[in-house]
C-alpha cells in the first residue's frame, strides 16, 4: 500500500512536524510500487498492490493480510503519524503507535500499524511488516512482543527508521526492492542447502543497500536473541535452494565431524561417482579393525605428503561408523561396505571425529566431551585434565579420530597438551584410556609420529609399496574415465586401460616427486583436465596422452586453469579462497582479496576482477567460483551464506606462495 498525495500539502521537500495536519506530496511513491511489485513476484509472490487507499482501504486490506491464513508481506509506505500528531496529550499518546497517514488523512484503529502486528502475531502463520514510514521503529518494538521467544513469534517487522525518526525520499523501500531483485538473482549467496534466505542476512542486506543510496537512516527490526539461533522464517525464498534431505541432514551433523564428509568429497556421494573415494583397502582394513576393537588402545599415526589420501583414508572410516553420519547419509557406509566389508568400521556410539582445521583446544575438547555423551553442565570449560578424568570412568575404551592436526590454530599446543597426554594415558585396568587415530603432515608432529613409530602405530602413506599405489591410481582412474560421456562407450574400453595404466605408472615412477606431492590428487585433477577434452582415438593416442600427465600439484594446476576461460581471474578467485580460514570465505570477502592477484591487463571498465565494482564485480566472481566449483568445498555461515574453501590443504599452500599469475608481476613489485 502507498500513499502519494494528501489533502493538503506543504513543501514537497519538508517533513511534518508533530502536531500539523497537512502532509505533504510524496512524488516517489507510484515509481517505487511498480518496482516494488515486480521484485516481490520474482521472489515468487502473489503481489495486491493499492495505490492512494483512503482510511476504509487501508483498515480493509490491513486486516485481510493479518488474518490470512497465509504467509503474507504487507509493505507500506506513506507518512507516518504517532498519536502525539493527532492531538493527544504525550501521557495518552503512548510511545508504541504509528499509524499509516491515509489519502484522506483521516485515522482510526485500522490505521495503526502497531496494531496490525499485535494482530498478526495470533494469526497461525507469519506475517512481515515492511514499514516505510516516519518514527517506524515503533511498530518494531512492541513492549508485549519482546517477550515472545523468536521461534514463537509470528509478527516480523522491518522498519524505515527509528520510533523518534522521519525516514526520507523512500530510499528505504528503494533499498528493500534492491534486496529483493538481489534474492531472486542469487539469493544473497545463501548456500544451497538451506531452504529460505535467513532474517540476518537480508536486514543487514537491507541497511547495506541503504547506506550505498547516501541515506543517513538506520533501520529497525524485531529485536531478536543473538545467544540461540533464529528460526527458520519464510518470507524470502533462496532461488539456489536445492531440495536434499540427505545434505540437510548432514549440515546438522556438527562442524567437526562434518567436514570428514566434506574431504571424502562424499556430499554429493552418488551423483559424483568419478571423485569418491577408492583403494587403499589394506590401510583401510588395518584401521578399520583396530578401530573396532574396544578392548585394546594406543595411538596410530597416518602421515604422507600432501595428496596422498590421508584425509580421504580417515574420512572413509569416520563415514563408515560415526553414528551421526551414518543417520544423516547411510549411502556412504552402503557403497563403502559394497567395495570391501573388511574396510569399514562397525557403527560404534562411542567413535568420536575432530577435524582440526581452524580450531583450538576449548572448541576441540568440548566437542570430543559432546560427541562422548560426557556429562554436560552449563558453561562448563572443559580440561584435558577433566576429560581424561571422565573418559577413565566409560565402560569401553572409545575411540577418537583426529584429522588435520597440522590446520589447527596451533598445532603444537594441541599435540603436547591433548593427544600426547591422551595417547599415554591409562585406565585402572592398565589399559590405554583410548584409542587415539591422528592424521598429519610431517612437519611439526615429530614427537607424536616417534611415538606412534615406537609402538608400531605409524602408517606413512608414501612408503606403502609402489605396486599397491599404482594398482589404486589405475583403479581410480578408470572409474574416473568410465563416469565420463566420451570414454564410456565399449569401444572405449582399451582406450580408458591403457590411459589409466599410463598416468598411473608415470605417477608412481619417481620416488621423490611422490614424497612431494602424493599422486592422488594429481591424479584426481589430472582427470578433470581429461573431462575437458576429446578422448584420444586409439590405445597409442592414450598411451602418448598419459605420458604427458604432470608430475607435481602446480604442475597439473596450472595445466587445467591456462585451459580455462578467464582463467586468470579464475586463478584469482582461487587464490584469494586458499588464504580462507575455518569453514571459509563468503562471496564478499573473496571478491574483496581475489581483484589483488588479478593481472593488470585484464582490467577494463566494468570488466573483470580489476575493472568491475559493486555488484558487478561480485556477480563476476559468483560465476568464477561456479567455474572453480571442482576445487572448493562449500560451509554454511550462521547467517545462511556458503563459505568456500579449498578442497585439499596442499592446493591451499600451493597458491598461498604463488597467489599471482606465474608470468606476471605482484602489484607490490610492479614498476
Amino acid at each position: 500500500m502507498g500513499v502519494e498525495q494528501f489533502p493538503t500539502t506543504t513543501d514537497p521537500q519538508a517533513e511534518p512536524e508533530p502536531g500539523r495536519t497537512d502532509w505533504p506530496r510524496l512524488t516517489f511513491v507510484t515509481g517505487l510500487m511498480s518496482r516494488l511489485g515486480l521484485a516481490y513476484k520474482r521472489v515468487g509472490y502473489d503481489v495486491l498492490s493499492v495505490a492512494e487507499p483512503d482510511r476504509r482501504a487501508v483498515t480493509l486490506h490491513s486486516d485481510d493480510a493479518v488474518t490470512s491464513s497465509t504467509t503474507r508481506i504487507v509493505h507500506a509506505m506513506s507518512h507516518g503519524a504517532p498519536a502525539a500528531d493527532l492531538n493527544r496529550s504525550p501521557a495518552a499518546a503512548g510511545q508504541e503507535h504509528i499509524h499509516m497517514v491515509p489519502s484522506c488523512a483521516t485515522f482510526g484503529t485500522g490505521t495503526d500499524v502497531s496494531q496490525w502486528v499485535r494482530t498478526a502475531h495470533q494469526q497461525p502463520e507469519p506475517t512481515l511488516f515492511v514499514v516505510d514510514l516516519c518514527r517506524a521503529g515503533r511498530a518494531a518494538r512492541l513492549s508485549e512482543l519482546t517477550r515472545v521467544p523468536d521461534g514463537e513469534l509470528n509478527a516480523w517487522v522491518i522498519a524505515a527508521t527509528s520510533p523518534d525518526l522521519p525516514a526520507y525520499d523512500g530510499r528505504f523501500s528503494e533499498a528493500v526492492a534492491e534486496v529483493l531483485e538481489q534474492i531472486s538473482d542469487h539469493g544473497l549467496d545463501t548456500s544451497p542447502s538451506i531452504r529460505f534466505v535467513r532474517w540476518d542476512r537480508v536486514t543487514r542486506a537491507i541497511q547495506r543497500s541503504l547506506d550505498g543510496l547516501g541515506s543517513r537512516q538506520v533501520i529497525h527490526t524485531t529485536r531478536v536473541d543473538v545467544s540461540q539461533e533464529l528460526p527458520e522464517l519464510p518470507f524470502f525464498p533462496n532461488p539456489r535452494w536445492r531440495p536434499d534431505s540427505r545434505l540437510e541432514k548432514l549440515n546438522d551433523v556438527a562442524p567437526p565431524v562434518r567436514a570428514f564428509v566434506a574431504d571424502l568429497d562424499a556430499e554429493h556421494f552418488m551423483d559424483r561417482v568419478g571423485d569418491h573415494f577408492v583403494g587403499r583397502q589394506s590401510q583401510l582394513e588395518w584401521m578399520a579393525g583396530w578401530l573396532d576393537d574396544d578392548r585394546v588402545g594406543g595411538l596410530r599415526v597416518v602421515t604422507g605428503a600432501p595428496g596422498s589420501g590421508k584425509s580421504a583414508l580417515l574420512g572413509a572410516l569416520v563415514c563408515s561408523g560415526h553414528e551421526a553420519v551414518i543417520d544423516a547419509a547411510p549411502d556412504i557406509r552402503a557403497y563403502l561396505t559394497a567395495q570391501n566389508p573388511e574396510g569399514v568400521c562397525s557403527p560404534n556410539p562411542l567413535l568420536a571425529a575432530i577435524h582440526s582445521r581452524g580450531r583450538d583446544i576449548d572448541s576441540v575438547l568440548a566437542s570430543i566431551a559432546l560427541q562422548w555423551k560426557l556429562p554436560i553442565e552449563p558453561e562448563r570449560h572443559w580440561t584435558v585434565a577433566d576429560l581424561i578424568s571422565e573418559v577413565s570412568t566409560l565402560p569401553a575404551v572409545p575411540a577418537l579420530v583426529f584429522d588435520a592436526l597440522d590446520e589447527a590454530e596451533d598445532p603444537d599446543d594441541l599435540m603436547k597438551s591433548l593427544l600426547i597426554p591422551l595417547a599415554e594415558a591409562l585406565r585402572a585396568d592398565g589399559r590405554s584410556l583410548v584409542r587415539l587415530l591422528v592424521g598429519t603432515r610431517r612437519w611439526r608432529s615429530g614427537p607424536l609420529l616417534a611415538l606412534s613409530d615406537r609402538h608400531g602405530g605409524l602408517l606413512d602413506l608414501d612408503n606403502v609399496p609402489v605396486e599397491e599405489i599404482r594398482s589404486d591410481l589405475r583403479r581410480h582412474m578408470l572409474r574416473r574415465l568410465s563416469s565420463l560421456p566420451h570414454y564410456s562407450a565399449p569401444e572405449q574400453r582399451p582406450v580408458r586401460a591403457a590411459l589409466a595404466e599410463t598416468v598411473a605408472a608415470a605417477l608412481t615412477e619417481e620416488a621423490e616427486l611422490m614424497h612431494e606431492w602424493g599422486p592422488f590428487l594429481v591424479a584426481r585433477i589430472f582427470g578433470h583436465v581429461l573431462a575437458t577434452e576429446s578422448a584420444p582415438d586409439s590405445v597409442d593416442a592414450a598411451v602418448a596422452r598419459g605420458r604427458t600427465v604432470p608430475r607435481s600439484l602446480p604442475g597439473v594446476l596450472e595445466l587445467d586453469i591456462d585451459n580455462r576461460p578467464d582463467s586468470k581471474d579464475l586463478r584469482a578467485v582461487l587464490a584469494a579462497v586458499a588464504f580462507a580460514k575455518g569453514d571459509g570465505f563468503p562471496t564478499e570477502a573473496v571478491a574483496a582479496v581475489a581483484p589483488e592477484f588479478a593481472p593488470e591487463e585484464a582490467a577494463a571498465p566494468g570488466r573483470g576482477l580489476r575493472g568491475a565494482t559493486g555488484q558487478e564485480l561480485l556477480q563476476h566472481v559468483r560465476g568464477l567460483l561456479d567455474a572453480g566449483s571442482f576445487y572448493l568445498r562449500t560451509g554454511v555461515e550462521t547467517d545462511g551464506s556458503a563459505l568456500y574453501r579449498l578442497f585439499h590443504q596442499g592446493l591451499a599452500d600451493y597458491l598461498q606462495v604463488h597467489p599471482y599469475p606465474l608470468d606476471s608481476t605482484p602489484r607490490s613489485e610492479a614498476i
